[in-house]
């Protein structure tokens, strides 16, 4: 049973104690498209209305568009429409801003979807960037142009979507930002206690790991006590350190004999006299003697000596 239980405490601290599982699903998806076309000075290479995705700059007069939103599911809501137009002048890496204008070209509410017509008159940015030029004396001026669409929807996040004019260095007109999608994902997480089976019940992680150690040192008690309790106590060797010095031999004879009372004077005599101890039994009875000259000195051990 101590096993068993030890067994199971390992199952219980190597199992988490909870399991967290997250679901996601889409509360809502918003999405915005922009498509264009095209009207030229010189229509004999592009006819005026075609889409294209570059636009050579020095021909193109108009590029006009529509702009569509749609959400799911169905909301309620307000968007606003602005053009901005931005005069600067590019110093080292710096952009220097000479004038920022800011146009609102259409504003309303709408439930599920919207479209606004867009339109970018190429010839008018270009009248107005030399008006800047010539008015500033700064005939390195260029002007960035952009759309930026708001849409708001109670309780739900702010969409914006900008729709940028860009120029290459190849002289190509082009847009940017003509799509984008919003989806808005809640992320739901459900935690569970882990168990663990144990004699066709399921008992709680945290459970376990507080029952079952305790359980296996209940179940550990008795045997260490059975253990303990069947242990051998061997009584102290009083001779250990004078073991080493021990001879095998008969019984002493010596004019002079000292009878020694304890192992310790036997010790001292074979400090002081540094000779071998001699052992032999008398009577029954286990002895030790130390021969000096003409004097043994002997000890006779006791029953627990005799035991040993």
């Amino acid at each position: 049973m101590t096993v068993l239980f030890a067994v199971y405490s390992g199952t219980a601290y190597a199992k988490p104690e909870t399991s967290v599982r997250a679901s996601y699903r889409t509360a809502y998806l918003e999405s915005g498209t922009f498509t264009h076309s095209g009207y030229f000075s010189n229509d004999t290479v592009y006819r005026n209305g075609s889409s294209l995705s570059y636009y050579p700059a020095k021909i193109t007069t108009l590029i006009r568009g529509v702009y569509r939103y749609s959400t799911e599911p169905s909301a309620k809501g307000h968007y606003r429409v602005f053009l901005h137009v931005n005069y600067f002048v590019v110093a080292g890496k710096t952009k220097i801003y000479l004038k920022n204008e800011t146009f609102e070209v259409a504003s309303g509410t709408f439930e599920d979807s919207f479209e606004v017509p867009l339109e970018l008159n190429m010839s008018h940015l270009e009248k107005n960037l030399r008006k800047v030029r010539t008015g500033t004396g700064l005939f390195r001026a260029e002007n960035e142009v952009y759309y930026t669409v708001i849409v708001k929807v109670p309780k739900r996040d702010e969409f914006k979507q900008v729709i940028t004019l860009n120029r290459n260095a190849a002289g190509m007109l082009y847009l940017t930002g003509l799509d984008r999608t919003y989806k808005k994902t809640i992320r739901t997480v459900e935690t569970s206690t882990n168990s663990i089976s144990f004699l066709g019940s399921d008992v709680s992680v945290p459970t376990a790991r507080t029952v079952f150690p305790l359980m296996s040192v209940l179940f550990a008690v008795p045997v260490i006590g059975f253990a303990y309790s069947r242990r051998e106590r061997k009584p102290k060797d009083d001779l250990r350190v004078l073991r080493r010095y021990i001879i095998e031999g008969g019984p002493v004879r010596s004019r002079t004999h000292v009878v020694l009372a304890s192992p310790e004077d036997l010790r001292r005599v074979f400090e002081l006299v540094e000779r071998p101890i001699i052992h032999y039994r008398l009577d029954g009875t286990d002895c030790y003697a130390i021969l000096d000259g003409d004097t043994a000195y002997e000890y006779r051990a006791s029953r627990l000596d005799q035991q040993l």
